[in-house]
């Protein structure tokens, strides 16, 4: 399954679990998910610089968490990618979050 996390701007960009936790083909085709989306590797930590000094509250991006098996099965990265939507528009197209 892939996680999908909405993320804030800072050091601590996320809490908790994901808001939602999909099969790969859906966040291709309902949340536009694609291989040049790719951010960086599993080992890597996942976080936004504030354009302030103080992090934005809110959430600002969206970040699809792929794990080996997965990828592996689906010829896919592990890793995480950057989806090129909103948090908003995420929750619109899927409905309201499980977690967050």
């Amino acid at each position: 399954m892939t996680k999908v996390w909405f993320v804030r701007e800072g050091s601590d960009p996320t809490q908790g679990e994901p808001q939602y936790d999909l099969p790969l083909e859906q966040c291709i085709d309902q949340l536009g998910l694609t291989k040049n989306d790719w951010l960086h590797g599993l080992d890597q930590k996942t976080h936004f610089h504030a354009r302030r000094i103080v992090a934005e509250p809110e959430y600002r991006h969206v970040v699809c968490e792929i794990d080996e098996p997965e990828a592996s099965e689906e010829v896919w990265r592990a890793g995480f990618y950057l989806l090129e939507i909103s948090p908003r528009q995420v929750a619109k197209r899927l409905g309201p979050p499980e977690a967050g």
